[in-house]
């Protein structure tokens, strides 16, 4: 909300049920007077205040009126906001033009750099300009479309919270290539200060955001504890200087403090900034969309296999009828929607022997990988698990689907190697060497 609440009134009187939001108690409770119950006033800072005041219900329509150059961490604010959206939802941002607007107030203005950043966050936007201004309206924020493989780096006891992160005021601390280098692996987790005003401000829960003095490098981390001592001595004694300085000699530790701060600031009052690694501010948006990232990678094809052996741990392969006539374990390419590997190998096994094998947790003996070649433009992943042995009953009931094989056979590895081409005895090799504990557990072969 802007000026004197006129954007408010005026949903409120389309039907709207309204919450009417600014930072200044001034304007606040102007509107209020000229426009009584026409909205909820509430006063907030929407990018550093709790957002509990606001409906848990989520929003129809968000707007930011004359809001958004004004915004210190625009991104972010936008994101948070945009998961308030109920299904179908809109934001909507007023701004004027930054090539429309004078030099001299160019800091209540957009660039057209800056709309395109914005548009490109969300799966849908809509511009209209009238009046000088710009009216750009925002469905879908793209946050929730991060590519599979990133989703799965998430580490659900530290999730995101966006509400959270835009409550969370944030501390800039600068630091030398050294110490924001302990920052950077992970090693450094305690950040050693003095209690001036804007240090003694900071609480648990805040973001801190180190710099590399040296250049453009930053990090940002949760703070999960802040202790206060009296002196140097103190803070050390009770401490870890590993978790301060892992590098340096912790005798030194105590030198190298006060000559950081000399006596005038330690009687400020040391401060001990405990951080985990955690992430503090929300994760960038992925350039692209899941579809269209898949469009740009190299397509595969995945199969499951059982490696089998009789009751003399002879291999037990399959004679294909396709191609070259391969023997094969019992398995198959991944085709089934919704299959992993080993319920294809199973189902697959079921279908070419007749047999329910694998049916514990079977180990997982070789991945194999085919690169794309003449004979298939595709590259091709294999898991291999093991299927046990079969018993001599087993072994009567095998019947083969005529579709896909004509024989079966269990012989040991030096019969298979007369058999086979050296591309595909590599892999029953190297399964076997596997299965033994003998050899790797990944193999690669070319077409």
């Amino acid at each position: 909300m802007t000026s004197t609440g006129e954007l408010a009134a005026h949903l409120s009187s389309s039907g709207y049920t309204v919450d009417a939001v600014d930072w200044s108690e001034t304007a606040l409770v102007e509107a209020r007077t000229r426009h009584g119950d026409a909205a909820r006033w509430l006063r907030l800072d929407i990018e550093g205040d709790h957002a509990a005041s606001l409906s848990a219900d989520g929003y129809d329509l968000i707007t930011l009126r004359f809001v958004a150059p004004f915004l210190t961490y625009r991104d972010r604010t936008l994101d948070v906001l945009g998961h308030r959206l109920r299904p179908g939802g809109a934001l909507v941002l007023i701004t004027p033009l930054a090539a429309d607007t004078p030099a001299e107030r160019r800091g209540i203005a957009l660039a057209e750099d800056e709309l395109a950043r914005l548009r490109s966050r969300w799966a849908a936007a809509e511009r209209h300009d009238a009046d000088g201004l710009v009216f750009l309206v925002l469905r879908g924020p793209r946050q929730d479309e991060a590519a599979p493989h990133a989703a799965a780096q998430r580490n659900p006891s530290c999730a995101y919270n966006g509400e959270e992160a835009a409550a969370r005021r944030e501390h800039h601390f600068h630091l030398t290539d050294r110490y924001y280098g302990q920052v950077e692996s992970g090693r450094k987790t305690i950040e050693v200060r003095v209690a001036t005003p804007q240090k003694a401000a900071a609480k648990v829960g805040d973001t801190i955001v180190f710099h590399d003095r040296d250049n453009e490098r930053e990090v940002d981390v949760i703070v999960k504890r802040i202790t206060s001592y009296a002196s140097f001595e103190d803070l050390l004694g009770a401490e870890d200087a590993d978790r301060i300085d892992p590098d340096g000699p912790r005798e030194e530790l105590l030198l190298t403090l006060r000559a950081i701060y000399p006596s005038a600031k330690e009687v400020l009052g040391p401060l001990a900034f405990e951080f985990d690694h955690s992430p503090a501010r929300p994760g960038r948006p992925m350039p692209m969309t899941p579809t269209q990232y898949a469009q740009t990678v190299p397509h595969h094809t995945v199969y499951g296999c059982l490696y089998v052996r009789d009751g003399h741990d002879r291999p037990v392969q399959l004679r294909s009828v396709y191609g070259s006539r391969l023997w094969q374990f019992p398995g198959g390419n991944l085709d089934a929607q919704g299959e992993d590997p080993l319920q294809t190998a199973r189902r697959e096994a079921v279908e070419e022997t007749g047999l329910e094998i694998g049916l514990e947790a079977p180990r997982l003996l070789l991945t194999h990988f085919l690169p794309a070649g003449p004979r298939m433009p595709l590259n091709k992943v294999g898991l291999i698990f093991d299927g046990g042995r079969l018993t001599a009953d087993q072994l009567r009931r095998i019947r083969l689907d005529p579709a896909e094989h004509d024989m079966w056979a269990a012989h040991d590895l030096a019969d298979w190697q007369e058999l086979m081409a050296p591309r595909d005895f590599a892999r029953l090799d190297a399964v076997e060497h596997a299965r033994r504990g003998e050899g790797p557990a990944y193999l690669i072969t070319h077409t």
